[in-house]
């Protein structure tokens, strides 16, 4: 039995398996989407802020994938299989309000969430063929930062989340964690993001001059983080911070409006959840 899956669903499930949103390693079922979405934890009780799901899309195997060892296809080619481990129907009105604040769809988040399949799958994923995108010159899994970071002897590493293209209040976050941690992991993410914000390309280009010409290059670790945004604000915060954790950093930044879009977020929303959750990140 084969389903077809997006390349949000390929990013995902391929960051599962390589460590990206440990301590999750599957694709959540309800009572976790419900755990997180009311209690930013898992049901087992871990902390974790932002549901990695994934949608059938196509509603017509919804009874025949249950118990199931499923093939994942995407663009014609069989990239692994998930075993399933539950079908259902998300409450996603519920879960608009707890995971964003808000149903309204002038929320990006929330559109692109709404616009998801009615039925999610739950399971574990295995890919047996990784993206494209791993072969790229600026990829680089958690495991080849750490690397990195120790070939470097790095004790502290800043992480640095980015949508954009720099500007000078990031320069001067950047240049001021290099006072405080032996290096920085730039890490634009260059997954689904909402129309408008700034392509891949540009922000390469952008940070390459900054590194090659302004920084001490020695303590900068640039990659690209390929994962899909939420535009979830404060939650968002904590999730960025929980990954750049499994890529090995010590310390993170959290931006002014960090993940905010328009004026759904307090403007520093995301320092306040950030000093409240600080113990169960440990970073």
């Amino acid at each position: 039995m084969q389903i077809l899956i997006s390349l949000d669903d390929y990013c995902k499930a391929y960051n599962l398996q390589i460590g990206v949103y440990s301590p999750l390693s599957y694709f959540v079922g309800s009572s976790d989407l419900i755990s997180i979405s009311k209690e930013l934890k898992l049901k087992n009780g871990i902390f974790y802020p932002l549901p990695i799901y994934l949608p059938l899309r196509d509603p017509n195997l919804s009874g025949q994938v249950l118990g199931e060892r499923v093939d994942l296809i995407y663009e014609n080619t069989l990239v692994g299989f998930i075993e399933v481990s539950e079908v259902y129907e998300p409450d996603k009105d519920d879960l608009c309000i707890n995971l964003f604040g808000t149903k309204d769809k002038n929320h990006p988040g929330v559109k692109y969430f709404l616009n998801e399949p009615n039925l999610f799958i739950s399971g574990k994923p295995t890919i047996l063929k990784a993206p494209d995108f791993t072969n790229e010159k600026y990829f680089m899994s958690p495991d080849q930062v750490k690397a990195e970071k120790s070939k470097r002897g790095f004790k502290t590493l800043a992480g640095f989340q980015t949508r954009n293209v720099p500007h000078r209040a990031h320069e001067h976050l950047q240049r001021t964690s290099l006072e405080i941690c032996d290096g920085i992991l730039i890490h634009p993410l260059v997954g689904w993001k909402k129309p408008g914000d700034f392509s891949k390309e540009a922000i390469v280009r952008a940070y390459k001059i900054l590194i090659d010409n302004f920084y001490p290059k020695e303590n900068v670790i640039f990659s690209l983080f390929y994962s899909p945004m939420f535009y979830a604000g404060p939650r968002e915060a904590l999730f960025h911070a929980l990954v750049r954790k499994n890529f090995g950093c010590t310390h993170f930044i959290v931006g002014r409006d960090h993940a905010g879009v328009g004026d759904f977020y307090k403007l520093y929303e995301a320092h306040q959840i950030a000093y409240k959750f600080k113990h169960l990140l440990d970073i």
